[in-house]
């Protein structure tokens, strides 16, 4: 990212400091059972320039610093912490619905797209319940876990919780893997 103003770097040092004293991040670091990853790493330069969370939503405000990704040994399961700021809402100090749908979106691909054939996917179906507002302005965590698998079809679910592990939004998803007859696009 480029830093524009020193406005911007204050930004992002707040963000590291407090993403450094999370609790739940010192736990998944030191945990035997997760894996941390580095975000957006796996995506060709095209599709992460592309991106709507790597690059589009990316900065002051908003998705102010990569989330914190990390993985389990057969890649089924992901936890993200994420900084959501206020530059994100539908309504003020309240998150975008169609933000926290993408977000799920990303984190269901996550977990059942390193699954299925060939290794790639599309979103069949999405269904999106949001129990509680999320508050812009605070640290998430993003969890998305596969449920099924069956040939090229993957089902996931996926949630968003408070630091505190108060659910706030939960999907559920259905991915599906082309045919290996036609054409496949690596992203």
């Amino acid at each position: 990212m480029v830093v524009t103003d020193n406005h911007e770097i204050i930004e992002q040092d707040e963000l590291l400091e407090q993403e450094n004293s999370i609790k739940f991040v010192k736990m998944l670091r030191s945990s035997v059972d997760w894996e941390e990853v580095i975000a957006y790493e796996h995506m060709s330069p095209s599709a992460k320039a592309h991106s709507l969370t790597a690059t589009t939503l990316r900065g002051e405000g908003m998705i102010g610093r990569h989330p914190l990704k990390f993985y389990n040994k057969d890649k089924t399961e992901c936890i993200m912490i994420s900084h959501f700021g206020i530059h994100l809402c539908g309504h003020d100090g309240i998150i975008h619905g169609g933000f926290a749908a993408t977000i799920l979106d990303e984190m269901l691909a996550y977990v059942t797209i390193p699954n299925l054939p060939n290794f790639t996917g599309f979103t069949a179906n999405l269904n999106v319940d949001y129990r509680k507002p999320i508050i812009a302005n605070q640290w998430v965590i993003i969890k998305g876990k596969l449920e099924k698998l069956e040939g090229r079809k993957a089902w996931g679910k996926a949630s968003i919780e408070t630091l505190e592990h108060t659910l706030l939004t939960e999907a559920t998803a259905l991915y599906i893997s082309p045919r290996s007859d036609g054409p496949v696009t690596k992203f």
